[in-house]
């Protein structure tokens, strides 16, 4: 096990320093403040469409880390021909490849939790410039009116809120969502599905890095995230087609006949991620409970891919 979390935290260091991480992170921190901008023009229920925006920003950035970063973990290796020194030590080819797995799970998970404290920080901020929390803060009603505290008070307020929203983000994050207020209440839970999925596509990008190349393994990830999360979509054509026949496979026209094998191949196969999609529940501020079998099926099925991609890089030969 000591082997594994060397090479699991030695994938971490090698991940961090990859600069792509870096332009991804940068521009999900422009996606969730854009998400802030967006809701100010949405007429009805900001709330929600800034909520649904920025869990979106999370799960699709955290996707294209685990495609745009995992695709190379291995290959790396092969290429600048380390890999070699690597098993000529009393490591296993298969601690090698759970190693690599940890470590870029361990990137993802690090990823997410600072994109979920980013959009913490701009939920808080936004709930402090809103104009009614403006005006309690800086205007005190009287007789005549309500009249303004000064500019003093005005910067006292700015800065606190700003510095105050930080902090607030961060317990939001380290308590794992204990301390929680309205606005963020659910942020927490939509990060820990975030993370069950991106455990699938980190397995699969690992699996296809075993084998392939760099840029091949990017396009078969970025399919199975595509089939993934339509997988639902795909079930329900297969219902569709055989209703429109009465139910009768045989009446099917032979082109329909090709969908419905690859979409029931495609939804049987393919990881169905759409289960860990509860965007709309937590835009509308429903309460959550997290789904045990969700959990399973998460460890299960990335568990089995990467046993899989064990499997095959076991029998790769090097020479």
């Amino acid at each position: 096990m000591s082997k594994v979390l060397a090479i699991a935290l030695n994938t971490f260091r090698e991940a961090v320093r990859n600069r792509i991480l870096y332009v991804l992170l940068f521009f999900s921190v422009l996606i969730l403040l854009g998400a802030w901008v967006a809701s100010t023009l949405s007429i009805e229920q900001p709330e929600r469409t800034v909520r649904d925006l920025g869990v979106g920003a999370i799960n699709i950035i955290s996707g294209l880390i685990a495609v745009f970063v995992g695709i190379g973990l291995v290959y790396n290796d092969l290429d600048k021909k380390t890999i070699y020194t690597i098993v000529s030590k009393p490591i296993s080819r298969w601690q090698f490849i759970v190693g690599k797995y940890l470590g870029l799970l361990l990137t993802i998970f690090v990823n997410v939790m600072i994109m979920t404290w980013v959009f913490c920080v701009v939920l808080h901020l936004r709930e402090a410039f809103t104009d009614e929390s403006i005006m309690q803060a800086l205007y005190t009603q009287t007789d005549s009116g309500l009249v303004p505290k000064g500019s003093g008070a005005t910067m006292m307020y700015y800065v606190t809120s700003f510095f105050g929203s930080i902090f607030k983000g961060l317990g939001n994050v380290l308590s794992f969502g204990l301390y929680s207020t309205k606005i963020t209440s659910g942020l927490l839970f939509a990060s820990l599905l975030t993370m069950l999925e991106m455990a699938i596509i980190t397995a699969f990008a690992v699996l296809f890095s075993s084998f392939s190349t760099p840029t091949l393994s990017a396009f078969m990830t970025a399919i199975v995230w595509i089939i993934g999360k339509g997988n639902q979509d795909l079930y329900l054509l297969t219902l569709s087609l055989l209703r429109n026949v009465g139910g009768s496979f045989e009446a099917l026209e032979p082109s329909n006949k090709l969908v419905y094998y690859f979409a029931q191949g495609a939804s049987h196969i393919a990881p169905n991620l759409e289960i860990f999609n509860q965007r709309d529940r937590i835009a509308m501020f429903e309460q959550l409970s997290l789904d045990p079998y969700t959990v399973l099926y998460g460890i299960v099925y990335s568990a089995g891919v990467v046993a899989v991609a064990a499997m095959i890089f076991q029998r790769r030969n090097f020479k």
